[in-house]
């Protein structure tokens, strides 16, 4: 099943979709047998937690609404409430070729305020700074757990999308540079994980206005996606709606400017095309700083 949080209209009700082909199907309905919550809140976001029991009603309800184009529709991320996103680093041959290995380098963190879907596009709130494009399988985490061993950790999957986890360059720490708004881009739609037979064997593309930037195949990953959820859950619980970003090799990163045009593909998991633009620029003021 392909399921997306989409928009007709800016403005709008965000509503809950499943795509089937060129289409998207209403399934909004399904979110008022979510159970009744009161503070404090289960971590977690509540489509995914309860993704299992919901998908029979949900493919019952595409079955009787008409689908709208998916080309009429604005697509928003497909996890409304993700509660972490975790980066895999330095995740590619290359890098443990120059002997750093993904266990020893640890993972690195993005704020989740950053996520954004492909019609919010990246929004360079510093222009004047350079901001990298890294590509990547996001892994959705769809049941919760902790130091889940990697012949387990697909039971902990609820499903793959194309991440773009967006990097401004420079000497701040890294998870700073990550955690700019829209700077967690993901889409075009969450593939739950029966769709996806080895997700360690899925080709995947991104281009700059036409210009390949990244082109590979996730077969490349020095740990795989079960390896990556076992990395993770190794220091920290993880909920349904964390998302782990598979890693990127330095081959591939590269700038984007305002005005430009990334277009990512990933075997089984679709298509997305998001646009750059400018911000306002720094505020804050560095004066009189050491």
């Amino acid at each position: 099943m392909k399921i997306c949080r989409y928009q007709l209209r800016d403005g709008e009700p965000v509503r809950l979709g499943v795509v089937r082909g060129d289409a998207v199907h209403d399934v909004t309905a399904v979110t008022e047998d979510l159970p009744a919550l009161r503070w404090p809140f289960p971590p977690g976001d509540q489509i995914i937690a309860h993704l299992d029991a919901l998908r029979p009603q949900m493919k019952a309800l595409a079955d009787s609404v008409e689908g709208t184009p998916i080309a009429h529709v604005l697509l928003r991320n497909p996890v409304a409430n993700p509660g972490k996103f975790v980066c895999g680093a330095g995740n590619f041959e290359e890098v443990l070729a120059a002997g750093g290995h993904p266990r020893r380098l640890g993972l690195l963190f993005k704020m989740t305020s950053a996520a954004a879907g492909p019609s919010d596009g990246v929004v360079l709130r510093w222009p004047e700074r350079t901001t990298f494009h890294e590509m990547e399988i996001a892994i959705v985490i769809g049941k919760a757990g902790t130091e889940i061993p990697a012949s387990k950790a697909l039971d902990h999957v609820a499903g793959y999308c194309i991440g773009l986890d967006m990097t401004m360059q420079g000497s701040e720490f890294p998870s700073f540079g990550k955690s700019f708004d829209t700077y967690g881009v993901m889409g075009p739609w969450l593939t739950t994980r029966d769709e996806i037979a080895d997700p360690d064997t899925l080709d995947f593309r991104l281009t700059v206005n036409g210009e390949d930037r990244q082109v590979d195949n996730t077969r490349r990953l020095v740990l795989g996606i079960a390896d990556l959820v076992e990395h993770a859950a190794s220091v920290m619980t993880l909920h349904p709606g964390d998302v782990i970003f598979s890693g990127t090799p330095p081959r591939s990163i590269g700038p984007v400017v305002p005005g430009d045009t990334m277009y990512a593909w990933a075997e089984g998991l679709g298509e997305m095309t998001v646009a750059v633009t400018g911000g306002p620029g720094r505020k804050t003021p560095l004066d009189g700083m050491r």
